[in-house]
């Protein structure tokens, strides 16, 4: 049985990429090579940043040289208003949580953990943010931190990840894994695996 579900969050519970909507954005607004404002959410300078290791104001100041030129705030704050959840998975997770424990794990930055749990902060129980704890997932430190404080018969524990390539961390441990495509899907894929409880309480979103 089923007790715990473990959600990823940008691509799963939020859409658009936050990286190519903003460089979409700094496009528009500032005239600025598109690809080149996207390259600074790829590599060493951006993982930092989700690490916890550079400042907000050391990560948008390659950004203002490429000539997007509002100051570090306003533009976290830009980046953080691409991360918007959609609304059919909001309401699934909102559903589940009446029947779940609900945890998260997702490679972040403070703008965007500060604004999940003003959005999401009675909703999972548990929430691993790579920027607080210093690792991303890729460094499979994050999930043995995510491990210990979720606390849960690993077995009795889904994961849901919209990159196939992240779900093997978990899966090895024996957590059920399921990998996001898109919400219809995912309603189907987890009721396969959870069964008549989480059919129940999806079976009236839409």
């Amino acid at each position: 049985m089923i007790d715990t579900i473990i959600f990823d969050y940008g691509g799963v519970i939020t859409g658009a990429k936050r990286s190519e909507s903003f460089s979409s954005w700094a496009h528009t607004e500032f005239d600025v090579d598109k690809a080149a404002v996207n390259a600074l959410f790829s590599g060493e300078h951006f993982e930092s940043y989700m690490r916890g290791q550079l400042s907000q104001r050391e990560f948008f100041a390659p950004f203002q040289r490429l000539g997007v030129t509002q100051d570090a705030q306003l533009l976290a704050r830009q980046l953080v208003g691409f991360n918007e959840p959609v609304p059919r998975m909001r309401r699934m997770i909102e559903k589940l949580s009446g029947g779940y424990d609900l945890c998260l794990v997702s490679d972040s930055t403070p703008e965007l953990s500060d604004d999940v749990r003003r959005r999401f902060g009675k909703v999972f129980r548990v929430v691993i943010f790579s920027d607080e704890h210093g690792y991303i997932k890729d460094d499979g430190v994050l999930y043995d931190i995510a491990v210990a404080e979720i606390g849960t018969d690993l077995s009795r524990c889904v994961y849901v990840d919209d990159r196939e390539e992240k779900l093997h961390h978990l899966g090895e441990r024996g957590v059920h894994c399921l990998h996001f495509t898109e919400p219809g899907r995912f309603a189907a894929d987890l009721i396969s695996i959870c069964g008549e409880r989480a059919e129940r309480l999806l079976k009236e979103v839409h």
